[in-house]
C-alpha cells in the first residue's frame, strides 16, 4: 500500500468478533491463515516485516507465508482485502454494528503458543484503534499430520521434503535417523508407508537401515508393498543404497 490504510470501523467490529467467536472453533486452518494474513496486511504492512521463519518451523513458517501471499493478492487494493475479510466474518455469524458480548481475548486453539507475530520487537502496531484487534489469528495453531512425532526427521518424513531433510541432517550429522518415534516408526518406515520416494533416497544415502522392524512386526518395504508404493519398495529392495 503506498500510504497507511486505516480499517473500517466494520472491520474493527468484525476483528473483535472473531477473536472470541464460538464458531472460530470449527473454522478451517486455511480459513484462519486468510483471516491472519489479511488482518497482518490491513494494520501491519502489506508484506511480512520480520525475516521468514526456518523451513523447520512449520506454524510460523505458514503464517509468514500467507501474509506474504496476501501482500501479493491485494497489492494496492486493501479495500478488496477488507471486504474479503468481512465476507468471511459474515459467514462465521457477525452481524454489522452488533457489538461484541464477550470480552477480547486471544484465541487459541489447543494450548498457549508465543505470539511471534504482535509483540512489540516483532511488528510495529496495528494503525490507530486497540491493538487487540485480531489477535485471534496471532495464537494459531496449524493442525496437521506430524505434529504429534518426536523429531523433526520424522516430522520431515512425513512431509515428503526431500530436500530440507537433506539440509537438516547435513546440519546435524548427529542424528541417529534410525531411532523409532513415539510410535515405533523410524523416518524410513515413515516416508516409505506414504510414499516419499526421494525421502526414501535421502534416508538411505544417510545410512538408514532397511531392516528394522515396526511394532507391528513390519520392515519399511513391507509397508511400501502394503501401501502399494512400488517406486519405493523396489528402492528398499536393492542390495545397497542409491549413492553407493
Amino acid at each position: 500500500m503506498s500510504s497507511i490504510y486505516n480499517p473500517s470501523p466494520a472491520f474493527r467490529d468484525a476483528a473483535d468478533y472473531l477473536s472470541n467467536a464460538p464458531a472460530m472453533k470449527s473454522v478451517s486452518d486455511a480459513t484462519k491463515l486468510e483471516l491472519y494474513s489479511i488482518f497482518k496486511y490491513l494494520t501491519v504492512s502489506p508484506s511480512p516485516n520480520v525475516p521468514r521463519p526456518s523451513i523447520f518451523d512449520f506454524t510460523r513458517k505458514a503464517k509468514w507465508d500467507a501474509w506474504n501471499a496476501a501482500g501479493e493478492t491485494y497489492k494496492e487494493r486493501p479495500a478488496d482485502a477488507e471486504a474479503r475479510y468481512l465476507e468471511i466474518a459474515r459467514s462465521l455469524e457477525w452481524t454489522e454494528g452488533k457489538p461484541a458480548e464477550l470480552e477480547l481475548v486471544r484465541h487459541v486453539a489447543g494450548g498457549e503458543e508465543e505470539d511471534i507475530w504482535d509483540s512489540d520487537t516483532d511488528t510495529a502496531k496495528p494503525t490507530g484503534g486497540d491493538g487487540g484487534i485480531g489477535r485471534v489469528m496471532s495464537t494459531m495453531i496449524m493442525d496437521g499430520e506430524g505434529q504429534g512425532t518426536t523429531s523433526p526427521v520424522s516430522n520431515l518424513a512425513i512431509s515428503g521434503d526431500a530436500e530440507a531433510l537433506g539440509e537438516y541432517l547435513q546440519e546435524h550429522p548427529e542424528v541417529n535417523i534410525n531411532t523409532p518415534d513415539e510410535n515405533g516408526y523410524t523416518a524410513l518406515h515413515l516416508a516409505a508407508d506414504r510414499g516419499h520416494a526421494e525421502v526414501v533416497k535421502v534416508l538411505l544415502e544417510r545410512g538408514a537401515d532397511r531392516e528394522i522392524k515396526d511394532e507391528d512386526d513390519f520392515t519399511a518395504k513391507e509397508l511400501a508393498e502394503v501401501a502399494g508404493h512400488d517406486e519405493v519398495v523396489d528402492l528398499l529392495s536393492v542390495t545397497r543404497n542409491p549413492s553407493s
